[in-house]
């Protein structure tokens, strides 16, 4: 079974126009037909990634949720190939 919880989220224009192009990118690299709500997983997906590997997350607890949470996403992706 899917389960989805419903976020409501508010962007100024600018944070607007950013959503609006990283999702056309996506598509174009994609080469498939996704939505906004694809694009925002695939920021997601990227900024957990980042903080792993990018990143030293001074806390064991909050470092070990943050690879659970990307492991986790990964391993359930729904959203077709829509990772950065």
């Amino acid at each position: 079974m899917d389960s989805r919880t419903e976020i409501r989220v508010h962007f100024t224009d600018q944070e607007r126009a950013g959503l609006t192009a990283l999702t056309a990118g996506l598509r174009g690299v994609a080469e498939s037909d996704l939505s906004e709500e694809d694009a925002l997983v695939a920021a997601l997906e990227l900024a957990l990634t980042r903080l792993i590997d990018d990143f030293e997350v001074p806390d064991p607890a909050a470092r070990e949720q943050v690879q659970r949470a990307r492991d986790n996403l990964r391993a359930h992706w729904i959203r077709g190939s829509a990772t950065l």
